[in-house]
Parts: C-alpha cells; structure tokens; sequence
C-alpha cells in the first residue's frame, strides 16, 4: 500500500513540476499520465482491484492507449526522452502478452512489468522537465516539435 500512495505522490509531483517547467510535449505527457491515472480509477469501479492472477482487460486497453500516445508525442516531440518513455511502456503492453501464455507463476513478474516501469516514466518524466528547463535557460525558447 506504501509502494501505491508513493507512486501517486510522485505523480502529483511530476505533474505539476511538468505543468510548471515543461514545454508541451512536457506538459502533453503529464495530461497523458493523468488520464491513465483517471482511466485507471474508473476501470477499478467497473472491474474490481486486480488480483494480479489474470490480465485485468481494463489495464490492458489503457495500457495500450498510453503506448500509442506516448509514442506519438515521442515521434513528434523535439526531444530524447520521450522515447525512453515510450519504450517502457512496450514494457508493460508486453506484459500482458507475456502474463496471457504463463498463467501459474508470473504473478510478481506481472506486477513488476506493469508497475515499476510506471515509476521510471514518472522520475523520466520529472527528469525530461529538468532538461528542458534548463536547456531553456541555456540557448533560449526552441522548438518543441519536429518540423513535419
């Protein structure tokens, strides 16, 4: 329970840090983050808590979701970190496969694949922000997107 209030603490933090500092593919993952966070409370009312046995369908969609977004901005975002973020949410899609062939013992290697790369999207997230403010102070205002 500790591990939960923590991580959400942390989202609070990396949010605001992000609204406050970032530029707006910053400040596009914090929304991406918070609407996992929102996607996430509604789908524990409809689904229950998870049990970490079986692949919660709710999780799984919203994981999904989050993958495409993160890479969109990745893909689109003049930055490095975003793909970093992207890719540890492949991470936690692939974990769901992976819980879906081996139903006995992925329990605590389900929950590590699901939950521990969420923390590091979060302290990349804080760290990303940093860059970019600091870049900021470097060199000046700067393109946040790719030219297409």
């Amino acid at each position: 329970m500790l591990f939960v209030w923590l991580t959400r603490l942390l989202l609070c933090i990396s949010i605001l840090f992000a609204a406050r500092k970032g530029g707006e593919p910053e400040r596009m993952v914090a929304i991406i983050f918070l609407a996992t966070f929102v996607f996430d409370l509604a789908n524990h009312m409809f689904f229950g808590d998870p049990t970490w046995l079986e692949v919660n369908p709710g999780h799984f969609v919203i994981d999904v979701w989050a993958f495409l977004t993160l890479t969109w901005v990745a893909a689109r975002a003049n930055r490095g970190w975003p793909l970093i973020m992207s890719a540890t949410q492949l991470i936690v899609v692939f974990a769901h496969f992976a819980k879906l062939f081996e139903m006995d013992e992925a329990r605590r290697s389900y929950w590590a694949m699901t939950q521990v790369p969420a923390t590091a999207q979060l302290l990349i997230l804080i760290a990303g922000t940093a860059a970019h403010a600091a870049r900021m102070r470097r060199i000046g205002d700067y393109m946040p997107w790719r030219p297409v």
